[in-house]
């Protein structure tokens, strides 16, 4: 597995064990591990992505895909945690009008908390 999950307090953490990038090599796998959690309608899942330092396209769809996913199945994402260089791409791709971006895993779950 590529992923650890955890969950706190009925929230499902996602962190990817042991990588510094998201790239095209890993994108399938992680899509193949968390597309079944976010299928079951309700589910709240946090995407931290510390630790990633360097993200490609692939890595980029991999990430809307499983925001596609989540909202067709009434679930929720949020990504937290970006690295300097991973926030600048997602600046430059003006993401953050599509996705919901915290600063960390404490952010999100308080804004899942929230109902946002």
């Amino acid at each position: 597995m590529i992923i650890k999950l955890d969950e706190r307090n009925g929230i499902k953490i996602a962190t990817f064990a042991s990588l510094s990038r998201f790239t095209l090599a890993v994108t399938e796998e992680v899509k193949n591990e968390l597309k079944p959690v976010l299928s079951n309608p309700g589910t709240k899942l946090i995407f931290n992505l510390e630790n990633i330092d360097f993200i490609d396209s692939s890595g980029i769809g991999c990430i809307i895909s499983l925001v596609k996913t989540a909202k067709s199945n009434d679930s929720g994402i949020k990504i937290c945690n970006l690295s300097r260089e991973v926030a600048s791409v997602f600046e430059l791709l003006h993401l953050q009008m599509i996705l919901e971006i915290g600063k960390d895993v404490e952010s999100c779950m308080a804004s899942f908390k929230e109902g946002n």
